[in-house]
């Protein structure tokens, strides 16, 4: 069997890689790469928006970018373990790309054609500086808007994330730092504070937690009936908008809770997905090694991130609730009277 040329293969299939020829399809050529950089523990990382649809990316980082390299050298074996899809779309979707190493040119490519300037594995400082190819694009035009979107996200959903983003295709220079050191509970700060529901919160829960699967979570209960509730599940930094393993477990863990607290109260409640969903305000992310329903990769389905998730909101909420006998009773109050 002839073996593929993965970076021809990209250029004339692009949609197969990226999804749509639009910004949806720009941000996932960049979300590919930044999550390769945050497996480096590069969490320092600055964008810079220049005319023309350029685009300079650069990361700071104590240990190695060995991972350039490798993925250069194994460019055509797809599913190899050195591959990395961020370098192979970036390459074959660049007018003009060029990778340094603190300051020094490693590699020059132009519409997939690329050439190896220098070998240089150990560097504290990357650097990305490139143009997406017009005739692929077509009329796109890169916006910092937009960017910013994905930023935010991923600053949301990574704490040790610092990213700079920088707009210099304008007349007027444009700064914005993204950094949530308290993750996403300050994205329940900004619900609660925006939606004026900090009198209805009757709880809040938020945690981390490590297995071969990293995990966080934040969630606020608010007693209100008129509030609309939200709920955004993320697998490796995407929303997961038809929910899947990590939410049905995050629910699954809430209601063996509170229906063994009930119980326990001679209380025996009907505890549904629609009763709870109707009072939370809730934000999960899971990165790690995952499997999905469907080809839109929408639908979490990875049985043991279920498992694990109901178990640690179980724990967490047993814990919490171990001194805050009023604060249960409320919410089975609010839970019985739902309906």
């Amino acid at each position: 069997m002839e073996k593929i040329d993965v970076i021809e293969h990209i250029r004339k299939r692009p949609g197969m890689y990226i999804g749509s020829l639009d910004h949806a399809g720009f941000s996932e050529l960049i979300h590919y790469l930044i999550q390769d950089l945050i497996a480096t523990e590069t969490f320092e990382i600055t964008f810079i928006l220049k005319e023309n649809n350029q685009l300079i990316i650069e990361g700071l980082n104590e240990k190695t970018f060995d991972f350039i390299s490798k993925a250069v050298e194994d460019i055509n074996d797809y599913n190899g373990e050195n591959f990395h899809l961020s370098i192979a779309t970036l390459i074959g979707l660049s007018d003009y790309l060029k990778i340094e190493f603190d300051d020094c040119v490693v590699l020059n490519s132009n519409k997939g054609i690329f050439k190896i300037e220098n070998e240089i594995l150990k560097a504290k400082k990357i650097k990305f500086d490139f143009t997406i190819d017009k005739d692929i694009f077509k009329n796109l035009v890169v916006d910092y808007i937009s960017i910013n979107h994905l930023l935010k996200r991923f600053s949301y959903l990574n704490s040790k994330l610092r990213i700079k983003s920088i707009d210099e295709s304008g007349i007027e220079k444009q700064t914005n730092i993204f950094h949530f050191s308290n993750g996403l509970s300050e994205k329940i700060d900004f619900e609660l504070r925006e939606r004026m529901l900090n009198n209805d919160l009757i709880f809040r829960l938020n945690f981390d937690k490590e297995t071969e699967y990293s995990y966080s979570l934040a969630l606020a209960f608010v007693r209100g009936f008129w509030m609309e509730p939200k709920l955004k599940v993320y697998s490796n930094y995407k929303e997961s908008a038809l929910g899947g393993s990590l939410l049905d477990g995050i629910l699954q863990g809430m209601k063996l809770f509170f229906k063994r607290q009930s119980r326990k109260k001679n209380l025996n409640m009907s505890i549904t997905n629609a009763k709870l969903k109707n009072h939370l305000i809730l934000f999960a992310s899971v990165t790690g090694e995952l499997n999905y329903l469907g080809a839109t990769r929408a639908k979490l389905g990875t049985p043991k991130v279920q498992l694990e998730i109901k178990e640690f909101v179980y724990l967490e909420l047993q814990s919490y609730f171990s001194d805050k006998e009023d604060e249960l009773k409320d919410i089975i109050d609010v839970l019985q009277n739902n309906y």
